[in-house]
């Protein structure tokens, strides 16, 4: 039999399974561009106010963040947004493409899906060849959507080939990342492992391109993000690191399809690490447990916002020279003195920290919700625990490692600052983080609420914690209505820094998260459980 007989007919059922989340991480990803591109040329369209961001970017820990200095000798609006916006991008798109294969492959042979389709006439590789297809699909519509996007946004410093090449930049990463992910898919033994796998590599190419960056220059050509850069879209336009690594896709994808027909379903051609003998004592405890089954990924996101919060700290003593007679950016801030100016960006970038953190304690609600599609989480209510026990203890392992990262990352952000100027103490950055917290508290509250009463719909929570990023940057910029304002928890806490001292709100959101924890438990006790 063809090994990709009926490849098209599976292809257009997977469509129909995938296209609300290939939408929304297409929607993500765009929007990520046109913020950025719309951004620069709004708030950067002074040649002076590029010269002082300029400045502040070459800033040794930014540069470790968005890569070494591009068109530092004409620093355009097109050169600062291939310098700042093209090592995020590629690794946004290379996680939405890394998710998208792995939960087209391995996910689905964890379902059992895979072998009821291999029933049927199909080729043994038609399903993989599907999931290929949809990655090459967005690929293809994520690459040429970007290119308009700054076609139609950039100004005149972002030529057409520049454009086309950020364009192609982007497919290439998700190219190459989906490949990866699908060579990894056959190797090991789990789609757990695929993933962490995958993103683990992400990490050590992104760690790869800083250390290049900084000493070893060959480093930063092992690693696709670094190739990638060095194409400098708006700059000198190179277009061969976009060919070296679609050959390289090429032979991942070829490998990946060719390890398939070695490797027996439901199994990775690698060895499974052989796990203890007996298991630890805390797997005894459900927040153990819970604890255990999300330890990778909160140790992840806790050195990663220990990064973040460290990258934004040391740049603290540049903001003076940054937003000094910057109209646009005082306009976002609405400040009046220097000083005062200075508190309301530091207000703005640990509100910012505040959203990232936010993203590691939904994710363990999210975590609960593929548990009980799994058929697992039935085995823990089977048991001598309440559906309340268990929600509880998924919620108070949310809250607490959020609790933890705001602290960790907090104090990491406000010893690096206060280091950096001296008109604010290391102290009142701190507590001007801590306020955030009730306003934190309630996505997680919305999360329980979603997963309680209609837990298919529990994504949107990513929507509305978008919709919270989008008011904190852009809401007075561009002059938004005040109820608009208002949906955000963020944008009513109190501005610490600011001098403003009601903690109504904070009360009222305290009580609003505690009220839908509540709801969430009580819809959660009266539903049925979901079957995968």
């Amino acid at each position: 039999m063809n090994a990709f007989k009926q490849v098209g007919l599976l292809y257009r059922f997977g469509f129909k399974k995938e296209w609300l989340k290939l939408s929304f991480w297409l929607l993500g990803c765009l929007g990520f561009v046109f913020v950025g591109v719309f951004a620069y040329t709004t708030i950067y369209a002074a040649p002076s106010d590029r010269e002082a961001m300029a400045v502040a970017m070459s800033n040794p820990a930014m540069e470790a963040l968005f890569g070494n200095m591009i068109g530092a000798n004409d620093y355009t609006v097109g050169a600062m947004y291939s310098h700042t916006m093209t090592i995020m991008t590629l690794s946004l798109v290379a996680i939405s493409s890394i998710l998208l294969i792995i939960r087209n492959t391995r996910v689905e042979e964890e379902n059992g899906r895979i072998e009821l389709l291999q029933a049927l006439p199909v080729g043994r590789l038609a399903h993989t060849a599907s999931a290929v297809s949809h990655l090459l699909s967005y690929t293809l519509v994520l690459g040429c959507l970007s290119t308009l996007l700054l076609i139609v946004f950039g100004d005149a410093s972002m030529s057409l080939e520049g454009a086309v090449l950020s364009g192609s930049l982007y497919s290439m990463s998700s190219l190459f990342f989906g490949s990866l992910a699908l060579l990894l898919a056959q190797l090991t033994s789990s789609s757990r492992s695929a993933t962490a796998t995958s993103f683990s590599l992400l990490g050590v190419f992104y760690v790869l391109r800083i250390i290049g960056d900084a000493s070893a220059s060959f480093l930063t050509f092992l690693s696709p993000l670094g190739l990638l850069y060095h194409a400098e879209a708006f700059v000198t336009n190179r277009w061969w690191p976009v060919v070296i690594l679609l050959l390289i896709s090429l032979v991942l994808l070829y490998i990946a399809f060719y390890l398939q027909t070695k490797r027996d379903l439901g199994s990775g051609l690698l060895p499974a690490r052989s796990g203890n003998n007996h298991a630890s004592s805390i797997l005894l405890n459900p927040y153990g447990f819970v604890l255990r089954l999300m330890k990778t990924p909160l140790i992840i996101w806790t050195v990663s916002m220990m990064i973040l919060a460290l990258t934004y700290g040391s740049v603290m003593g540049d903001v003076e020279s940054l937003i000094a007679g910057n109209e646009v950016i005082e306009q976002i801030i609405v400040g009046e003195s220097t000083n005062k100016i200075i508190a309301e960006f530091l207000t703005i970038i640990i509100a910012v920290l505040s959203i990232a953190t936010v993203i590691p304690a939904v994710q363990v609600m999210i975590k609960l919700v593929s548990e009980e599609k799994q058929d697992r989480l039935q085995y823990q209510i089977s048991g001598t625990r309440s559906r309340a026990h268990i929600l509880t203890v998924f919620m108070a392992v949310s809250i607490g490692s959020l609790l933890v990262i705001q602290v960790v990352q907090l104090a990491t952000f406000a010893i690096v600052a206060g280091s950096v100027q001296d008109f604010i103490t290391i102290k009142e950055i701190f507590l001007s983080g801590i306020v955030y917290l009730p306003a934190m508290s309630i996505f997680v509250g919305i999360a329980a609420l979603l997963y309680g009463w209609k837990p298919k719909l529990i994504s949107v929570i990513w929507m509305i914690l978008s919709y919270n990023f989008f008011i904190l940057y852009f809401g007075n910029l561009f002059d938004m209505p005040e109820w608009l304002k208002f949906l955000s928890p963020f944008y009513l806490t109190p501005d610490y820094l600011g001098g403003e001292s009601v903690f109504l709100p904070l009360i009222i959101m305290a009580i609003s998260a505690i009220s839908f924890i509540v709801i969430g438990i009580i819809g959660f006790k009266k539903r049925d459980l979901m079957q995968g």
